[in-house]
């Protein structure tokens, strides 16, 4: 194999799959990246078997093809390499054995595995039906919902991140069992199939960054398709693929209440609020009092060994006297994902689960989470 192209658009595309290669996978085969030239341009793949990424640069005037071939190359070495030399066009000339770097001045060799032992990824099929979406609604959905999910693989798909596709919705889920995300978005059906189009899949939540950054930079428009065992994402840069999750998404409709009271506040008074009264902090206190009472809502926390706060913040409350236990710090973290000026708080009785709400403007996506009831 022959190429030569810019630098610093094949370091863009190294350092993109390098995120996705693994760097201590005991199959060797699995710390490359596997390059492949032709006639139509440069492909550039990476996976770590649950995550897989396959990048396409189209020949044009920047690459030129030589000799057509396929490499596979330790991920994080020709990282390093192409760092030093991304502002100089590069000649990529590889044999079944070394891999050699140049450009003006410069010559790296670098050894490489046997192509043919990289394993298939899972591609994106136009002959099966998928869905169409804005290029970055995809990172902004994960971005509302992941942050909610298990920090450890032990609690059965509660790492996991559900994406439904139903009657022209799609909702991204993540709960940890003490809070619980949702996220909705309208789509349209590309390839319409002859019965509703519908998907269902759980996908590792730790994923999510690496997806976001990779679709973060598409434009326009973006695929979805939902396979047997993956969920894969086409745009105009490439594919990316998961692979599911095997078992059961938890029940989560049922810890969502109806008939709460909705009390709209302004966001950035909000967080500021919070802010304030986690000032104190003690590694023996993560929640915070909410009281709400004759037009105000009283925050107060005690800090073991440190002292307490109590921060008063006038609001139009007429009923009898509410007390709460919040734990502000999932509060702050739900507030930091979602947007809008303002927000609707839903608060029912001491016995019933809040929701934090992204107010509804009527257009764009739908999100809230739903926090347990706490007690101290």
């Amino acid at each position: 194999m022959n190429i030569t192209l810019s630098g610093k658009r094949l370091l863009g595309a190294i350092k993109a799959a390098a995120g996705i290669a693994s760097t201590n996978d005991d199959r060797q085969i699995l710390r490359n990246v596997l390059i492949a030239a032709d006639a139509t341009g440069v492909q550039i793949t990476a996976t770590d078997t649950i995550v897989s990424l396959w990048l396409n640069l189209p020949v044009d005037d920047t690459i030129i093809v030589k000799k057509p071939g396929r490499v596979a190359v330790n991920a994080q070495q020709l990282l390093r390499v192409l760092g030093t030399i991304a502002n100089r066009n590069i000649t990529l000339s590889c044999t079944p054995r070394t891999c050699s770097v140049t450009a003006e001045g410069s010559r790296f060799r670098l050894c490489v595995e046997d192509a043919s032992e990289f394993p298939r990824i899972p591609r994106f099929s136009s002959r099966k039906p998928f869905i169409t979406i804005p290029g970055d609604l995809v990172s902004k959905m994960m971005s509302r919902a992941a942050f909610c999910a298990h920090d450890e693989e032990s609690f059965q798909l509660m790492h996991g991140l559900l994406v439904v596709a139903e009657e022209k919705e799609l909702r991204m889920v993540a709960t940890n069992g003490q809070r619980l995300a949702i996220v909705t978005s309208l789509f349209d059906v590309q390839n319409k199939p002859e019965e509703p189009f519908e998907g269902a899949l759980v996908v590792p939540a730790c994923h999510a960054e690496i997806v976001k950054r990779i679709v973060d930079k598409a434009t326009e428009t973006m695929d979805v398709q939902f396979m047997a065992s993956f969920l894969n994402f086409r745009t105009n840069l490439g594919e990316v693929s998961l692979r599911a999750l095997a078992g059961n998404f938890p029940p989560y409709g049922m810890g969502i209440p109806n008939d709460l009271r909705r009390l709209t506040l302004d966001r950035r008074d909000f967080v500021e609020i919070l802010k304030q009264a986690t000032a104190l902090k003690s590694p023996t206190t993560n929640f915070v009092s909410l009281t709400f009472d004759k037009n105000k809502m009283i925050f107060h926390s005690i800090a073991e060994g440190a002292g307490e706060s109590e921060i008063e913040y006038e609001f139009a409350w007429d009923e009898e006297p509410l007390k709460l236990t919040i734990n502000p710090d999932f509060m702050l973290q739900t507030l930091s994902a979602i947007r809008g000026d303002d927000v609707d708080l839903e608060i029912g009785t001491v016995m019933t689960p809040t929701i934090l709400r992204e107010h509804d403007t009527g257009v764009g996506l739908k999100s809230f989470c739903v926090f347990a009831v706490v007690r101290q």
